[in-house]
């Protein structure tokens, strides 16, 4: 929600227009003479101020950057303590996307000349550029008023709460620049970006599932939020469920909000709810999790969370929970995302299942209207206690949920998205486990009746799972995705198709 948009056509046609206006005052208000070293190489120096702005500035007109950037490095050693030249690079580097040397020139100019309002907002568009947010702020705080007209900071300042979430203020300042000029369209996309974000919205699911224990079930999903702050963001869901062979029904019921601390770069979510299978009596769920930011590229994510289990037969037949203590750490840049994390998982019977994994992904690779993305994957999994049966025949099962003994599986991903046209987009991802193994439990045969896990042997399998997606949009507001995954894993095989409804209101 919160990721940074660059301003539209308006503000770089004005960041453009302000520049050249930049060049011809320098030329005209602060040119003053300066000799240069005699060993300065002929042809690419230059004695004066003025000249080395005016050759500069013909560089820019021409948009030959790099050598605009080439002839004020060759010249910068005289002048580093002027203030245009200085605010000039600044310009420069930045238009030659070294945004690291532009930031220093800029910082070397203020040095010189801290008072000059100019420079530092000319200092704010290029920190707004670079998504530096907080320090754009900070220089904004002290020169755009309430009262101010400037509408391309003041458009800076709405954008900048809609990131934070602080909706009303950027409604706000919208407001002012609609006061100012009554017929312009800067302000359009933000506001539909703020309408699109605080509509009312109802998504609704119908999944059927199936699978070879066998087990199956029809569910409906429905959900109903709305986004109203930072602070109040809620939203209501209620699921039922109907089982067979055992013809067993179960609700849950839940209710959540979001919370943003935009100073801790802090978010906060907050679950809480009922889940009962008609046969039993109520029993309560919920979570809580954190997502802090940790730097730009990092993230860390950690929570508490009880949920219910319907994944075997006799999950199904009463209320079956367990509750989840995680911790996770996410890392991006333009190549790869990448994700590690612990999970640990406790029932009511003190049994608990250890799982540690990681993850690498790559950033979409992009051909045509194709994007590929290319991984890998590693999950280890234990379980304290081994809950598996066997009946007179022999058969076992695993009662009444999974509990996998040293399982490690290695995976390769591949994703691709094909978007043909704008209402319709198709996604298949393919998770295939090219390497794993498990301990699996052997019988040993007690009494006459009776037999019981007699020792573990080790077992490989080929775990995958295939995952198909249709989403096409028929309006701003009405949306509709149909999601098939079929998986492979050493304890079951499973089918599962979802049809999905979003509405806005």
């Amino acid at each position: 929600m919160m990721n940074l948009k660059i301003a539209n056509t308006f503000l770089l046609l004005l960041k453009n227009t302000c520049i050249c206006l930049f060049f011809l005052y320098n030329l005209h208000s602060f040119s003053q003479e300066k000799p240069l070293n005699a060993d300065n190489q002929k042809g690419n120096t230059t004695n004066t101020e003025q000249e080395l702005l005016k050759k500069a500035k013909d560089y820019i007109t021409k948009k030959e950057y790099d050598k605009a950037a080439s002839f004020l490095s060759t010249n910068y050693q005289q002048f580093s303590e002027n203030l245009t030249i200085n605010w000039l690079y600044a310009q420069v580097l930045s238009l030659n996307n070294d945004k690291t040397q532009a930031e220093e020139k800029f910082k070397k100019a203020i040095s010189i000349a801290p008072l000059n309002k100019d420079l530092q907002l000319d200092y704010a568009r290029f920190l707004y550029e670079t998504g530096k947010i907080k320090k754009v702020e900070s220089i904004l705080s002290k020169f755009i008023t309430n009262d101010s007209k400037n509408a391309e900071f003041l458009l800076m300042q709405a954008n900048i709460s809609f990131w934070k979430g602080d909706i009303k203020n950027s409604q706000k300042k919208i407001a002012r620049i609609k006061e100012i000029y009554p017929d312009t369209e800067i302000t359009k996309s933000l506001t539909a970006q703020i309408d699109e974000l605080t509509i009312y919205y109802i998504n609704t699911n119908f999944e059927y599932h199936t699978d070879s224990q066998p087990l199956d079930f029809f569910a409906y999903h429905i959900a109903i939020g709305h986004y109203e702050s930072r602070f109040l963001n809620p939203k209501l869901e209620l699921s039922t469920y109907n089982f067979s062979p055992e013809k067993e029904q179960a609700v849950i019921l839940k209710i959540s909000n979001q919370f943003y601390f935009d100073n801790l770069k802090l978010t906060a979510n907050i679950t809480g709810g009922i889940y009962k299978n008609l046969s039993e009596k109520v029993d309560w769920i919920g979570d809580i999790s954190f997502i802090k930011k940790i730097t730009k590229n990092v993230s860390l994510n950690v929570g508490y969370s009880k949920n219910s289990v319907l994944s075997t037969i006799a999950s199904t037949a009463f209320n079956l929970t367990k509750q989840d203590v995680f911790g996770e750490i996410n890392y991006s840049n333009k190549l790869l995302l990448l994700n590690a994390g612990y999970n640990q998982q406790f029932y009511k019977n003190d049994n608990t299942i250890e799982s540690i994994g990681a993850w690498i992904l790559s950033q979409p690779i992009k051909f045509r209207n194709f994007n590929f993305q290319l991984g890998y994957s590693y999950n280890y999994t234990d379980s304290k206690d081994i809950l598996f049966i066997y009946d007179n025949q022999g058969v076992g099962v695993y009662n009444p949920y999974f509990t996998p003994k040293e399982q490690q599986i290695h995976s390769g991903l591949f994703i691709v998205n094909y978007k043909p046209t704008k209402k319709l987009s198709l996604e298949a991802k393919a998770n295939y486990g090219f390497k794993a193994t498990i301990r699996n439990p052997y019988p040993l045969q007690v009494t006459a009746t009776s037999i019981e896990i007699g020792g573990f042997y080790d077992e490989t399998f080929t775990p995958v799972e295939l995952t198909g997606i249709i989403n096409y949009s028929f309006s701003n507001r009405f949306n509709a995705k149909i999601t098939y995954t079929n998986q492979e894993t050493f304890f079951y095989k499973r089918e599962n198709i979802n049809l999905g409804l979003n509405f806005n209101i």
